[in-house]
């Protein structure tokens, strides 16, 4: 994964970190640079790495780091270019590194028959199946997005009937979150429905460059003809169609990542001492 992917992505973006400080309940603390801050001696990540999937490339010195007494770094959501540059040309008494999350981005080729092809004859098989079975309900289905009020409740009130850890996920404090993220430039809904019933929604960050899914729901009454992968498709498409460099799914080791094309990048937790 390039550097620009995530040094351009919306986690280095100075509001979202606001946004997610505030979140993550974090106290009022010392910025050492963007997305850092300092605590008692200690360097760490600004926002929960629940709502951060990629952390600021972080270029500093040694003796910066004394200079400012820090004595532990305590880092996480980092690739693996990102620990070297924190090891590069310094003598530490103590490091961990550790595994943690994987993200999954897709490369976007120049056309869509391109990106088909490059799938191979059975995720291709599979993804035309989904696709067929889908239309065969519903018919040919309207990509659209906004950023709205009507679109955002609608997303909100899917997610908040979906199972498990995703449904309870989005309380209220978070439906805040996303709600002020929408209020950002770049951030969007994609969604798909059917004579006004949402059936699936992607909620994105776009840039010239590519698209982040930060989150997504589906109407579960419309599982078995897949409307997640089939809203999915839609917007590589888009991406494709715009010319851009990548669709990006984030952290998650999904299987219809892997299946819509997606390549895992192993991120890493990184503790560090003095």
């Amino acid at each position: 994964m390039e550097s620009k992917q995530i040094n351009n992505s919306p986690f280095v973006n100075t509001k979202f970190l606001e946004l997610v400080k505030s979140l993550s309940k974090q106290k009022d603390f010392e910025t050492f640079k963007k997305g850092y801050f300092i605590d008692h001696g200690v360097l760490y990540n600004i926002g929960n790495r629940d709502y951060v999937d990629y952390r600021p490339s972080l270029k500093t010195s040694q003796k910066t780091l004394e200079k400012r007494k820090i004595s532990n770094l305590q880092l996480d959501s980092l690739t693996y270019e990102q620990v070297r540059e924190h090891l590069k040309d310094k003598q530490y008494e103590d490091v961990i590194i550790k595994k943690s999350d994987h993200s999954i981005s897709l490369s976007l080729p120049k056309n869509y028959d391109s990106y088909l092809e490059n799938l191979g004859k059975k995720k291709r098989h599979e993804l035309k199946r989904k696709k067929s079975k889908f239309m065969t309900q519903l018919g040919e289905i309207e990509l659209q997005s906004g950023n709205d009020l009507v679109i955002f409740d609608k997303f909100i009130e899917q997610h908040k009937l979906s199972f498990g850890e995703k449904g309870s996920f989005m309380n209220k404090e978070v439906e805040l979150f996303f709600r002020d993220l929408l209020a950002i430039k770049g951030w969007k809904i994609y969604f798909i429905e059917n004579n006004n019933e949402l059936i699936s929604s992607a909620f994105v960050y776009e840039n010239k460059k590519g698209c982040y899914l930060y989150n997504s729901t589906k109407n579960s009454q419309f599982d078995p003809i897949n409307p997640g992968i089939v809203l999915i498709d839609l917007i590589i498409q888009k991406m494709i169609e715009e010319k851009k460099d990548f669709f990006d799914f984030l952290k998650g080791f999904d299987r219809y990542k892997i299946d819509l094309g997606g390549l895992p990048t192993q991120l890493y937790d990184l503790t560090i001492t003095l």
